[in-house]
């Protein structure tokens, strides 16, 4: 241990890649067993002056009988490698299955040319349907006949996240998963499938973690254990990776990206090394949590940058779960990183479901939430559907919804809070079958009763009767009836309009017209020409004056329709309901003779 006390007690002295040799010795220093600081001997094997695109590293053995036949341990990712006193940079990937101990070296040169911008956190976004190729509702395209969107609609991935559609997992938009897999601690949440589906296409291995206070004045010191937190509050998810220097105020780490996020405001907290867990294909650290000294600023190729100081506040985001047992309310706070929210809110979502609540398999999960911005304006809205994948459905529509309010195409108010109401229940749900109205033909003015088929879940046929009135204004011709669960009819409505928001104001209101899933709609649409706005359609517009605007305003979202949405009503359901029936109608103006 004299050469360690020596190093860190010596200032901050590098070796310049340039200087680095096949043969040379030096040790490398990382946290262990029970927090003790180790010095592992070390034998430089060669450099590789183009590892991967701008990128480069030298490649060291680890002379250690603890790395006999096995590879780099998960968590020393950022380890520092020295050589005749000289810091030569961090430890940053390693291979699976290795026979041999051999580690990537990431050039400290590298990590301190590692841009910081502590006012402008990582934005980018998310594409979520080109990422995980959204597919046309087969209800839509099938049933109702529309053309969908001409050009695709960012609200068009909640339909699919709660169609099925959207996989979780395409949350995730980190661009360069990280090359040495980092432990990620998962303290206070319960053992759930989704982690390790989430984390690992990442570069990250969700262990057994935990959440402890350490001394204020313990602040870490080259090759100690530290934390790049995302979650905080009633339960802690943070990645474990080690201390490569400290200059001053600002700490070098890991010698790989964790994100690759960019400019990023996540805490930077102390961690403790409990054991060491072997196995051939990924030893890693398991690690408790301790308090924040500061807060990482970047997410770099290089590595992460933190700066000593008072960490970020986070966004703050209640999570209550409700069921027949017991109703529990979470509190979590999530890094200030708008491009990881997305998938920690989902995260959140599918885990708090499970908490005390037994198996996730065919259920019924209802959904409200509550979306505050930084200007006080707020949105809510409401969803809910069943089935084995329910969960599933229900928090990957969470994370599309965080994923649009945080990465919209146009300037935004930040998201402030996250309110989110979850109940759960078993599997109950309904299946339109059939929708039959009094008659065929119709007048304006009067009301038409429509009697619907439903099959409910392991039930017998029910048969509701339903009444809406026809529009006085209505022209002879035809007319389509619509009978359709809410969330789908939303999704038509939409498409059918064409609607593209122009800015946060019209998305928003886009949003607030989202419909349940237990909500029946019925509808009438006529086939008229018109327009589809930002501000809403412009129906009844003669074809020649159709075209004349659409060819004039060309610059704009302005499409041409074909049909158009003349009323429609809803009647709550008790359970969440799946399908939809067009039935083609005939306006009659005056008896025949």
């Amino acid at each position: 241990m004299l050469v360690l006390s020596w190093l860190l007690a010596a200032g901050l002295a590098v070796m310049p890649f340039a200087e680095v040799q096949t043969g040379q010795r030096g040790v490398c220093i990382t946290e262990w067993s029970g927090g003790e600081r180790i010095e592992i001997p070390v034998v430089v094997v060669g450099t590789l002056p183009a590892s991967q695109p701008g990128r480069r590293a030298v490649l060291v053995k680890l002379s250690d009988p603890r790395f006999a036949d096995a590879g780099v341990v998960a968590g020393m990712s950022g380890s520092p490698v020295y050589v005749d006193g000289k810091l030569v940079g961090a430890v940053a990937f390693g291979w699976n299955f290795a026979r041999e101990p051999l580690a990537g070296v990431t050039p400290f040169e590298d990590m301190q040319a590692i841009p910081v911008d502590a006012e402008n956190p990582g934005s980018s976004p998310l594409s979520l349907s080109a990422a995980s190729g959204v597919a046309e509702n087969p209800l839509t395209k099938s049933s109702f006949g529309a053309d969908g969107w001409e050009r695709q609609n960012a609200l068009a991935t909640l339909f699919s996240a709660l169609r099925g559609e959207l996989e979780l997992a395409s949350l995730a938009a980190a661009p360069l998963p990280s090359p040495q897999p980092l432990p990620l601690a998962t303290a206070g949440f319960p053992e759930s499938p989704w982690a390790e589906k989430l984390w690992r296409p990442l570069g990250l291995a969700p262990v057994p973690g935990g959440a402890e206070t350490l001394p204020d004045s313990t602040l870490p010191q080259a090759g100690d254990m530290v934390a790049a937190v995302l979650v905080w509050g009633d339960a802690v998810l943070a990645a474990g990776g080690t201390l490569t220097a400290r200059d001053g105020d600002t700490y070098y780490a890991f010698g790989h990206p964790l994100f690759a996020a960019g400019s990023v405001k996540m805490p930077a907290a102390r961690a403790r090394v409990l054991a060491i867990q072997s196995n051939y294909a990924l030893p890693f650290k398991i690690f408790t949590v301790g308090k924040p000294f500061g807060t990482f600023l970047a997410d770099q190729p290089a590595g992460m940058v933190a700066v000593a100081g008072k960490p970020p506040a986070g966004l703050p985001v209640t999570v209550t779960v409700a069921s027949s047992q017991e109703s529990k309310q979470f509190s979590f706070y999530l890094a200030d990183v708008p491009l990881l929210q997305p998938l920690l809110a989902a995260f959140l979502a599918a885990t708090s479901l499970s908490y005390n609540q037994g198996p996730n398999a065919d259920l019924t999960v209802d959904m409200t939430v509550k979306a505050s911005f930084a200007d006080g304006s707020a949105v809510s809205l409401r969803q809910n559907t069943a089935g084995a994948d329910a969960v599933g459905r229900v928090a990957t529509f969470l994370g599309a919804l965080v994923a649009l309010l945080t990465n919209p195409p146009f300037p935004a108010p930040p998201l402030a809070a996250l309110d989110v109401q979850l109940s759960r229940s078993p599997h109950v749900s309904a299946t339109i079958l059939e929708a039959i109205p009094q008659r065929r033909k119709v007048r304006p003015g009067e009301a038409l009763s429509v009697a619907v088929r439903l099959q409910p879940y392991r039930g017998p046929v029910e048969r509701r009767v339903y009444s809406l009135v026809i529009p006085r204004n209505l022209p002879a011709g035809k007319l389509d009836l619509i009978v359709a669960d809410g969330a789908s009819f939303s999704d038509y409505a939409l498409r059918s309009e064409k609607a593209q928001a122009e800015n946060f104001r019209q998305l928003c209101a886009q949003l607030s017209r989202l419909e349940p899933s237990s909500h029946l709609v019925a509808a009438l649409e006529t086939r008229e020409a018109g327009l589809s706005l930002p501000q809403g359609p412009l129906p009844g517009l003669p074809p020649s004056l159709s075209a004349s605007y659409a060819s004039a305003l060309t610059q704009g979202n302005v499409e041409r329709l074909t049909t158009h949405l003349v009323t429609s009503q809803r009647w709550p359901y008790p359970w969440p309901l799946s399908g939809g029936i067009r039935v083609s109608l005939d306006v009659v103006t005056q008896e025949a003779p």
